[in-house]
């Protein structure tokens, strides 16, 4: 009920918006930051998540850095650090990154809480996270925010995020609200990709799949029907992804050896030397493939993937029995589950 109370509320939202955050007027971006009491030759990365990589990397010195370039649109980004023996000291601060004048200022024990000016994409994400602190209806809330601010690469990417919140008629009409540059953006496709896609349900029969080993080699998910398969969503910049390929999964490789069983690692990469980085850190011994397209891949979409790390358990009769979104350390969930199926 309180899903369809939520949709129907959209649906009432005027689907006139304003055309705000159109093409920025400048043709690059210069990002300054002020790192208080950040050590010298601290390291920097700028990690753009729209495209999952790093796109720049420099050192603080006197407390001071800059970036500068440019973005096709307004990308959700982030700023990590590293002392000198490359452990990670700080963390994340997330803004959206534009072709304008950004300032970010921030305190060494506090910088996920830095200030950042010069970005509207990222004030209106600070309003949108706000609602978290405030709302006694976060979910409603959220997603009202959403549809009563669209037509903005920050709307769309958290409505992504978002997206099994909503009826697809409903993301249908927020689709509408765009204008041709977010329509023809990459998520703008992922969306529409998304809500004229059936999801799949509990008791369905698999989806097939289809993507190359870090050898090239194909593999479809078709190939292994009779067995129980364990069908993972994974990236190698996801910490409870690498936590699980290094805690679980092996476990779960040892224990059923002599049965059917294969996990199908999925990798959400879109660079193969990420990838087979993170693969041989994570001393990955399975089954691991890819198409190297990330969130925007025909196979993530089969699937309805908006988090990960994101599992399906499909039995040898070729049926999803179960879906596993996270990861927690000593918890057996998926342990148990195949148990169930092997008795």
């Amino acid at each position: 009920m309180k899903k369809t109370f939520l949709v129907l509320f959209i649906l009432l939202i005027t689907v006139s918006c304003k055309k705000e955050n159109k093409e920025s007027k400048k043709d690059n971006f210069e990002l300054t930051v002020i790192a208080n009491n950040f050590p010298d030759s601290t390291r920097v990365y700028l990690y753009n998540r729209n495209i999952g990589k790093n796109i720049d990397s420099t050192f603080v010195i006197n407390e001071n850095f800059k970036f500068s370039g440019k973005v096709l649109l307004p990308s959700l980004c982030y700023l990590e650090f590293y002392d000198k023996k490359n452990t990670h000291i700080a963390p994340y601060k997330y803004f959206f990154l534009e072709n304008e004048n950004i300032s970010i200022v921030g305190e060494y024990s506090n910088f996920i809480n830095a200030k950042v000016t010069g970005s509207k994409q990222t004030d209106l994400y600070t309003k949108y996270d706000s609602i978290t602190a405030i709302s006694k209806n976060k979910s409603f809330d959220e997603i009202s925010f959403l549809f009563s601010n669209a037509n903005n690469q920050m709307a769309l990417t958290e409505l992504l995020f978002k997206k099994k919140e909503v009826l697809k008629d409903s993301l249908l009409l927020f689709y509408k609200k765009l204008d041709a540059t977010n329509l023809n953006s990459a998520k703008g496709r992922e969306l529409l990709t998304y809500a004229k896609t059936i999801d799949i349900k509990i008791g369905d029969r698999f989806r097939d799949i289809i993507g190359k080993d870090l050898n090239g080699e194909q593999h479809k998910l078709s190939d292994y029907s009779g067995k129980i398969i364990l069908l993972d969503f994974w990236a190698s910049g996801c910490y409870p992804c690498r936590l699980q390929n290094k805690k679980e999964f092996p476990k779960l490789v040892k224990k059923y050896k002599k049965n059917d069983f294969i996990i199908v690692s999925y990798s959400l990469d879109t660079s193969k030397k990420t990838w087979r980085k993170s693969s041989e850190e994570d001393k990955i011994n399975w089954l691991s493939i890819s198409d190297l397209k990330g969130m925007k891949g025909e196979n993530v979409n089969k699937y309805a993937v908006t988090a990960i790390p994101n599992s399906f358990l499909i039995d040898q009769n070729g049926i999803v029995v179960k879906s596993f979104i996270g990861f927690s350390e000593g918890a057996n969930i998926i342990e148990n589950q195949i148990d169930q199926l092997l008795k």
